[in-house]
């Protein structure tokens, strides 16, 4: 159970190179899922509630611009305008790629600190586009359900807005972002291979491009296999958390 053999490359076991690119990759992603899931959805709900509003229209399309923006182009603008002196030196702000300058007998506070540091970038250039993406369905989600009769009832016995929109509205309108999650939850451990690329980081993503251009064949299948178990994983943790987010919903 777990040995999924060795790699040709440097005759490890792949269950190792997995585990030790896993680690950076989960870091990275959580951080990313939680920072985009934490900003969008508050994001949605307002710009839902507030629809044809100055505050919308403005939001609307700083999202449809950060959507349309290739995640590669912004790493690399990133590295070029903000890891360098060379268009002046208050721009000179982060670390190029990697993960830290520091040897491995630095004191582990100091050294954490520093990983947080170099993965300021990797985590904004991932999390942007999650970000523009989740905040539209979520303004989706929510246009759909402050039409319903409910709603309008609730609005003529004179409950609060807050409550309207919180209580009422926003658990039933969470489907398309649960339905989000059956894609994100495996990506989320596949890693994004260009952002890992560009950065240098050892990740999954980075382990997979690097392991297909090497023809590593059993790390490479070992990465295929678990991205499909994840992806079956997380399309029924999806539909646990429709029974979760509407009672109607129940697979006795």
């Amino acid at each position: 159970m777990g040995d999924f053999g060795q790699s040709y490359l440097d005759s490890r076991p792949v269950s190792h190179k997995i585990w030790d690119a896993l680690r950076w990759t989960l870091l990275i992603n959580f951080i990313s899922i939680v920072l985009a899931y934490l900003l969008s959805i508050p994001l949605g709900v307002w710009t839902a509630v507030r629809k044809d509003s100055r505050f919308d229209r403005i939001t609307t399309t700083a999202l449809f611009l950060l959507y349309s923006l290739p995640s590669f182009w912004i790493g690399t603008l990133f590295i070029v305008f903000f890891t360098t002196p060379e268009y002046g030196l208050w721009l000179d702000l982060f670390p190029p790629g990697g993960l830290t300058d520091l040897p491995k007998d630095a004191p582990a506070a100091k050294r954490w600190a520093d990983i947080a540091y170099h993965l300021i970038l990797p985590v904004l250039c991932i999390t942007y586009g999650s970000l523009a993406f989740i905040s539209r369905q979520m303004r989706g989600g929510m246009l759909n359900v402050i039409k319903q009769d409910y709603i309008r009832t609730a609005h003529a016995k004179g409950l609060p807005e807050n409550q309207i929109v919180w209580k009422h509205a926003f658990r039933n309108s969470l489907f398309p972002i649960i339905t989000l999650f059956a894609s994100i939850f495996p990506a989320a451990i596949a890693g994004s291979t260009v952002i890992e690329v560009i950065y240098s980081i050892p990740g999954m993503g980075f382990l997979a491009y690097s392991s297909i251009i090497a023809r590593d064949w059993p790390v490479v299948f070992t990465i295929l296999m678990f991205a499909a178990i994840l992806t079956m994983i997380g399309n029924l943790i999806a539909d646990f958390l429709y029974a979760v987010a509407d009672p109607r919903v129940s697979y006795k």
